[in-house]
């Protein structure tokens, strides 16, 4: 007990006759984890989609077609920007109901315009009549995109797309289509 009450007066003694304890400098410099991290700008957007769609089988020439986009740009990489469009084709008493994915590498072509290719892949709920079948659906298409605003943005897109068959009536074909469409959006 007399010990660690000794070496108690010692050390405060020589604390309280130190001054002021000029801070020590880290031997080793940790990184800054928050200052090198990339920022990612996702930059979210929703948009109303509507165009034409040509089915190859079909005896229908160009019809309408609508849907909406939810697009965003890459987790990995800003330069890829990846769509979520679901559209809805409903004319000659064919129905296709489709959700499909689209990342396409985008890159400037003029101040807040900016051109993208890339794939596209899906699935699609189509209905003739009273038979339906599900179908997944794959291809390639190329897109532009203009800033109105800084928030509102008109783009326009072409894509074909190939599809699996489909068993209506008991016989297997394909909905393989082109589309042609337009888009007015807003950006958050």
């Amino acid at each position: 007990m007399k010990k660690t009450l000794l070496l108690s007066v010692i050390a405060s003694t020589l604390m309280m006759a130190g001054g002021d304890i000029a801070p020590v400098e880290p031997m080793v410099e940790t990184p800054d984890v928050q200052a090198e991290a990339p920022s990612r700008n996702f930059a979210p957007a929703i948009a109303l989609i509507g165009g034409a769609m040509d089915i190859d089988n079909s005896n229908s020439d160009w019809k309408g077609f609508y849907g909406a986009e939810l697009s965003f740009n890459c987790l990995f990489s800003d330069a890829i920007r990846q769509q979520i469009q679901i559209t809805n084709y409903d004319n000659d008493g064919i129905q296709m109901l489709q959700a499909n994915i689209n990342p396409h590498y985008m890159f400037d072509i003029a101040e807040g315009t900016k051109a993208g290719v890339g794939p596209t892949l899906g699935v699609a709920k189509v209905e003739v009549g009273n038979d339906d079948d599900t179908i997944f659906t794959y291809g390639v298409g190329a897109s532009i995109r203009t800033d109105l605003t800084e928030n509102i943005f008109a783009g326009a897109e072409a894509k074909y797309e190939w599809t699996t068959d489909a068993t209506i009536a008991g016989v297997d074909t394909d909905f393989d289509n082109a589309k042609v469409f337009a888009k007015l959006g807003y950006q958050f």
